[in-house]
């Protein structure tokens, strides 16, 4: 009885294996993860490229669309004074009227003449470089330019009949057209246009 207690105790083999050796990333594995993350890349900068390509013409076209309503604005608000003779003393009105060009007079001082250097006599047209002119007085060296990168500048004259005319006693609405076009980036441009009628109050018979 007493030999079996007094029986060695015998080491118990382990009941987990440890394996002989680690596995790892073969060469051709880790070639293709970085052929896959370089591809993600990839993506994520043409993504990016395409991304900022849409802000810049977004911004273009912003700006493009406020610069062309800001000239059509600024003419109209003038062009609607055309005329004006609050004496009707002298003939005041309208002194040049073409497809590129529109002159004319109103008295906003009251004095029932035009004077020089009182903003009186303006003439809207465009110029070689693509800019919208104001001159004052039918001086050349009183041109201002007013705004850039202007494609066409073209005025169409209409008369108490809304009929064309382009008899300048006989003009009582002007017709302006005014496209901008400016570069996009990549050799591209963005264009607008618009067009509003001006009707000359101080002109109507």
């Amino acid at each position: 009885m007493m030999d079996k207690f007094c029986r060695p105790i015998r080491s118990q083999k382990h009941f987990f294996l440890i394996a002989s050796g680690v596995g790892g990333f073969t060469v051709t594995e880790l070639v293709l993860a970085l052929a896959i993350m370089m591809m993600v890349m990839a993506a994520m900068v043409s993504l990016l490229i395409s991304l900022n390509r849409v802000y810049t013409a977004q911004n273009v076209i912003a700006g493009v669309q406020q610069v062309t309503r800001t000239g059509i604005n600024i003419m109209t608000r003038n062009i609607r004074m055309a005329g004006l003779n609050p004496l009707k003393v002298n003939q005041i009105g309208i002194l040049e009227a073409s497809v590129n060009e529109f002159r004319f007079q109103h008295d906003t001082n009251g004095s029932g003449t035009i004077e020089a250097d009182q903003n009186e006599d303006f003439a809207y047209l465009l110029n070689g470089n693509h800019q919208l002119i104001r001159q004052k007085d039918g001086n050349s060296r009183s041109n201002k330019s007013l705004i850039d990168h202007v494609d066409d500048l073209t005025f169409e004259y209409f008369d108490m009949n809304d009929a064309e005319t382009n008899i300048l006693d006989d003009i009582q609405t002007v017709k302006i057209s005014l496209t901008v076009r400016e570069p996009a980036g990549k050799g591209k441009f963005i264009s607008r246009t618009y067009s509003t009628r001006v009707i000359c109050r101080n002109l109507r018979l």
